[in-house]
């Protein structure tokens, strides 16, 4: 037996002896995506036992009722710095408060000395079960999971064997965490269909998208519908490279494919590159694949590691864009939707790399149709996500307008052009 495995079994504790370690007042941080929901269940049981006790996730996808019922504020200080399905509910009910931050900051403002997020009291993360010699993954979702765990004061990591491995640098001794918790409890997580009746404007929007994307671009593409839309089109490409924030599914069926072999990176040469793996994507493909290489969201998110990537492009997605070029992702009026992610940086990123551009893509409308998401003003209170001088491409399925070089006269009549007829003449007489 490997000296490991006798460290290993002195660190099993039961998911409630887990959250007993929390106390009054104390930082924790939760796994992105997927938490370890045993540990989540066990620690909203001690609601009224503890106080002040800070709770951080990125993109909660399960929806727990620490989240979303009300009681829990009693206790529990609820943070999110992405939001997710399962705490949307409570995001507009005030219940979850947002952090607002751009991920590679963070590994600036720990070198400095200038915030204590990154050194919570205790971090509940997830990892799959050691290899032979005691190495856990951090799965498809590495995250900034691994900077959590090293600067936490107390790590405490779920073991869930469903858990994929990853080269890159997606791996933590056994050494490294304090205590394992071997309860688990099974949560999908994919992403939905989009429905019927979207599909073929998304598909006209991912061929115009594709139409800007040539033989050996390195691609980096947003979560969502319309990405995936554009991944499928672009599988008659020659030697796509991929440096990502998100591994879509889309992109790990280039590299399926032979499309996507980064041949001509300029850094990870051959490698597909991302923080996370979608959890629609073919896992078990990626799983232990050594084409596929995961690293922190703190590096490949960096302005100076996107900008470095030659012939580096950014596509991604905006819920409304006004008539100069603002582009509000994140929130709708004052409500937050999801987050600050890794857009402006991978649009300013690719618009520093050489040969490299940006492209943003939405629909024209939302609603069925009811409302148009070109519009003169952003709604009061929408969160400004990529502002408008790093706005370059922007598609709808009614063409291609390019905004570098365009004064604000010139850019409204640009996005009129490929706004949705119907609306065309009220943003004319609003631009006037």
């Amino acid at each position: 037996m490997e000296p490991w495995q006798h460290t290993y079994k002195d660190k099993l504790i039961s998911a409630e002896a887990a959250a007993k370690l929390v106390k009054s007042g104390d930082l924790v941080r939760l796994h992105i995506g997927k938490p370890p929901i045993p540990i989540l269940d066990a620690l909203a049981k001690r609601k009224g036992e503890v106080e002040n006790v800070t709770v951080i996730q990125c993109y909660p996808l399960y929806n727990h009722l620490i989240w979303n019922e009300p009681g829990y504020e009693q206790s529990f200080n609820l943070v999110v710095d992405y939001v997710g399905v399962g705490c949307r509910q409570g995001m507009q009910k005030h219940y979850v408060d947002f952090l607002p931050i751009d991920y590679p900051q963070y590994a600036k403002q720990l070198e400095d000395g200038r915030t204590n997020t990154w050194e919570p009291d205790i971090f509940f993360g997830v990892v799959s079960p050691p290899d032979e010699k005691g190495y856990c993954s951090f799965g498809n979702a590495l995250w900034y999971n691994k900077d959590v765990a090293k600067n936490a004061k107390v790590f405490v990591a779920e073991v869930d064997p469903t858990f994929i491995r990853t080269h890159g640098d997606n791996w933590i001794h056994v050494s490294e965490i304090d205590y394992l918790v071997e309860e688990t409890k099974p949560f999908p997580v994919g992403t939905a269909a989009p429905p019927e009746e979207e599909r073929g404007t998304l598909e006209v929007i991912g061929e115009f998208a594709a139409s800007l994307i040539r033989d050996g671009d390195t691609v980096q593409m947003g979560i969502g519908a319309i990405s995936e839309a554009t991944g499928l089109v672009l599988m008659d490409r020659n030697d796509l490279g991929i440096h990502s924030e998100l591994m879509t599914a889309s992109h790990v069926e280039l590299v399926k494919r032979g499309v996507a072999t980064g041949q001509y990176k300029t850094l990870h040469k051959g490698k597909a590159v991302a923080a996370m793996v979608v959890g629609s994507a073919d896992l078990e493909y990626v799983n232990n694949n050594p084409a596929f290489e995961l690293y922190s969201v703190l590096y490949t998110n960096a302005l100076p590691t996107i900008a470095a990537q030659n012939h580096q492009v950014a596509v991604n997605s905006t819920l409304a864009l006004d008539l100069t070029g603002q582009a509000a992702a994140e929130s709708l009026g004052p409500q937050m939707y999801s987050g600050i992610g890794g857009q402006m940086a991978f649009m300013l990123g690719a618009l520093y790399s050489k040969g490299g551009r940006s492209i943003m893509v939405l629909p024209a409308t939302a609603k069925k149709g009811q409302l148009s998401r070109l519009v003169p003003m952003l709604e009061p209170g929408s969160t400004l996500t990529t502002p408008r001088q790093y706005l370059d491409f922007v598609i709808t399925e009614f063409g291609i307008v390019n905004l570098q070089g365009k004064t604000q006269r010139q850019r409204a009549e640009a996005l009129i052009s490929i706004a949705h007829p119907d609306f065309r003449p009220e943003l004319i007489f609003a631009r006037n």
